[in-house]
């Protein structure tokens, strides 16, 4: 199979791993009255908390610098730890103010207030003005890329039709989009709440294994993009770390992959790719 992509320095794939570090707001977001719920704060706490620090110490372990995406709320909440993860070389990105849909907002408006607040508590707070976004629960409106360019973001990450990277053309223009999939995400193995139910159980560290080390040499043979992502309440865990681990080791093993911060790859696409076709 003929290489897609000419990749820099002669790599035979790019490398996206992220984390969407959402804390407890995705459960207040579900339910406002869960935040009177100590086992759901506990549970989203455990990702800023606990999580965190393995995944940062890890990260740093292997030289890799990437992006967490925060919602505005979580930056406040939890100014220190953002703080750090701009101070080790991480980009933050644009998850929302407290993980809201955009596609549920009730108009165009809404969604830009909301998209301003946010930026205002990054630039308040980090000193840092996020160049990525991605939508919480993946679920952008028609509204979503004409604001993020409009508002100086360089890519988002949430689609799911295809494998490489390529432009949303916006009267702004071009917003690059950095395509993933639910079998590269932890959360639908992982993510688990007895009451309310959500999730559909506890997968075994194994068979995801599979899934995501499978995943990644599916694109490997073909020249492609890896794009993973996990979030630090989920992932987290010891056992999931260790498996983290392993896959990050299977990459690196590989030799010739390029492994940029999420907003150099979209920059470089941007170079090679200025209307958004792979060649």
């Amino acid at each position: 199979m003929t290489q897609p992509v000419k990749w820099p320095d002669g790599a035979r794939c790019a490398i996206m791993m992220t984390f969407d570090l959402d804390g407890e707001s995705p459960w207040i977001h579900r339910d406002p009255a869960l935040a009177e719920r100590p086992l759901h704060m506990s549970m989203g706490a455990y990702g800023p908390k606990t999580g965190m620090p393995r995944i940062l110490e890890l990260l740093d372990r292997y030289g890799i610098k990437t992006c967490f995406f925060i919602p505005g709320w979580i930056v406040e909440r939890y100014p220190a730890l953002c703080e750090d993860i701009v101070r080790r070389g991480h980009e933050v990105g644009h998850h929302g103010y407290l993980h809201e849909k955009p596609f549920f907002m009730k108009d165009r408006e809404e969604e830009e207030e909301l998209l301003v607040k946010s930026l205002e508590i990054f630039e308040k707070i980090l000193g840092a003005k996020p160049l990525g976004a991605r939508a919480p629960s993946a679920d952008p409106s028609r509204h979503t890329m004409d604001l993020l360019k409009k508002h100086g973001f360089v890519y988002h990450s949430n689609a799911l039709d295809t494998d490489l990277p390529y432009c949303h053309e916006t009267p702004h223009g071009p917003l690059v989009e950095f395509p993933t999939a639910w079998c590269n995400n932890d959360a639908p193995f992982f993510l688990f709440s007895s009451v309310p139910p959500v999730g559909n159980g506890i997968w075994s560290q194994e068979d995801v294994w599979e899934i995501w080390s499978e995943e990644f040499e599916g694109m490997y043979a073909e020249g492609g993009f890896f794009n993973w992502l996990g979030h630090p309440q989920v992932v987290g865990r010891p056992s999931r770390m260790r498996m983290v681990e392993r896959l990050i080791q299977r990459i690196v093993g590989k030799k010739d992959v390029w492994w940029p911060r999420p907003v150099d790859l979209a920059r470089f696409w941007l170079t090679q790719h200025p209307s958004g076709a792979a060649p």
